[in-house]
């Protein structure tokens, strides 16, 4: 997943497609990147660096216990989201793209409700699941941040066990300290498999 700095709008919109509320904190754990690293019961959290920056985009991965086609469906109904995401107050499925892409929009809010973020965002088709990993990537056509992307992905362990795991950046329009915003990404990623995972598996 490269960084890409988008324009358009004026302050933040957190989280998203899982892309979550990570103004709301959290008890993520950076770990340096490596591959091949064991999902647990708790999410794995790892920072990964964005070559020439000090920022780093948020990964994290859990084991769900469903099978892929279960989890494959709730990753894609965006239009849930408000229901059980962090701090999600409105999200919707638009329709398509030129492109044929999934056209969605979502609004997050922060400060108890004074604060409202939001973003337009474009689903690329998955064209091809490479090494048994389907890839979804979300990306910001329009919103009121400086950029945000998002990807999921999903491995199926065996017929009742799922990978997934979500890699989230997202960079403000306002100046903000580099480690609050890493910080944020890192939780972002952590609760939005979190969430997820409970609502595939009907605890919430």
């Amino acid at each position: 997943m490269q960084h890409r700095v988008r324009g358009g709008g004026r302050f933040r919109w957190i989280g998203a497609l899982g892309l979550v509320g990570v103004l709301g904190g959290g008890e993520a754990r950076a770990e340096p990147a490596r591959g091949g690293a064991p999902a647990t019961a708790n999410p794995t959290t790892v920072a990964v660096p964005i070559p020439g920056s000090d920022l780093v985009r948020g990964r994290a991965k859990v084991i769900v216990a469903a099978p892929i086609d279960a989890v494959r469906a709730r990753v894609l109904a965006f239009g849930d989201y408000a229901r059980f995401m962090p701090h999600y107050s409105r999200s919707k499925i638009l329709g398509r793209t030129k492109s044929g892409d999934r056209e969605i929009y979502m609004e997050v809010t922060a400060l108890h409700g004074a604060v409202r973020f939001w973003a337009r965002m474009a689903v690329r088709k998955l064209v091809a699941a490479a090494g048994g990993v389907e890839t979804y990537d979300v990306s910001m056509l329009e919103g009121n941040v400086k950029d945000f992307h998002a990807v999921w992905r999903l491995r199926a362990i065996d017929e009742a066990h799922t990978e997934l795991e979500l890699e989230l950046f997202l960079l403000p329009r306002l100046p903000l300290p580099t480690t609050l915003l890493n910080t944020e990404n890192l939780q972002g990623a952590s609760k939005g498999v979190r969430a997820m995972r409970s609502f595939v598996e009907g605890k919430r």
